[in-house]
């Protein structure tokens, strides 16, 4: 259930009634049915774009795993969430080699690539090229840095990435990553939240999806509500 006030887009609290809920910035309440279904854009438009990339693996490791799935989604602020460009490719290997919990984890995805092969399908090696010309398509010119985006990208997602044959040649994305987490940190907080603690404090669907595309929207909408919350 989406939480988020029509008005201000803050949180909206549960009250006795299960159905009702009331903002905790302006204090409207109402009924969920007329919540907010995603973050509207920033009245002031920001001027950085940034890309939300997420990945599917066999593993945990970059050095033995693979990239199974790549989902992205290119914001440029003019756009509502649903009219943004994304790419959607699984990438295909000869063998595919993990951990047995990361390959039990994403069997829907093996077994669809042991089918027949689709045209979004791509090798390794030809994922840094088809990536680029997706972004330039966007409206990248090929040479600046991009600004990526995403949970635990620069830990992560970028160290797989990175191994894909000529991918940090081809696709250049700057150094330092646009993490969501810290648009919802608290002063409380002993560390970053977590994907599922966003999300709630976003008034957002708690789930994480384990599905790139899934993932890397739901780290827009993030950034998005963030950004909105900004204090001056």
């Amino acid at each position: 259930m989406k939480k988020l006030c029509p008005n201000c887009e803050e949180l909206l609290k549960p009250t006795s009634n299960s159905g009702v809920g009331q903002c905790s910035g302006c204090g409207w309440s109402g009924h969920y049915w007329r919540a907010a279904k995603e973050p509207s854009l920033p009245t002031v438009t920001p001027k950085m774009p940034y890309v939300s990339i997420d990945i599917e693996t066999t593993g945990l490791d970059p050095e033995t795993c693979q990239i199974l799935e790549i989902g992205a989604v290119w914001d440029d602020w003019t756009k509502p969430i649903n009219e943004l460009p994304v790419y959607h490719r699984l990438v295909y290997h000869k063998e595919y080699r993990g951990s047995a919990y990361a390959l039990a984890m994403n069997t829907n995805l093996l077994r669809h690539l042991s089918g027949q092969r689709e045209p979004w399908w791509r090798d390794p090696d030809q994922v840094a090229d088809d990536f680029a010309a997706w972004l330039k398509g966007c409206g990248w010119d090929g040479q600046t840095g991009l600004t990526p985006a995403g949970k635990n990208f620069a830990s992560f997602d970028r160290q797989f990435l990175k191994r894909l044959p000529r991918f940090e040649q081809v696709v250049r994305l700057h150094h330092r990553t646009l993490d969501p987490a810290v648009l919802f940190l608290r002063p409380e907080d002993e560390k970053l939240p977590d994907s599922k603690t966003c999300y709630e404090r976003a008034g957002l669907d708690g789930k994480v999806a384990h599905t790139a595309m899934e993932d890397a929207l739901a780290v827009v909408r993030l950034v998005r509500t963030g950004i909105k919350r900004l204090k001056d």
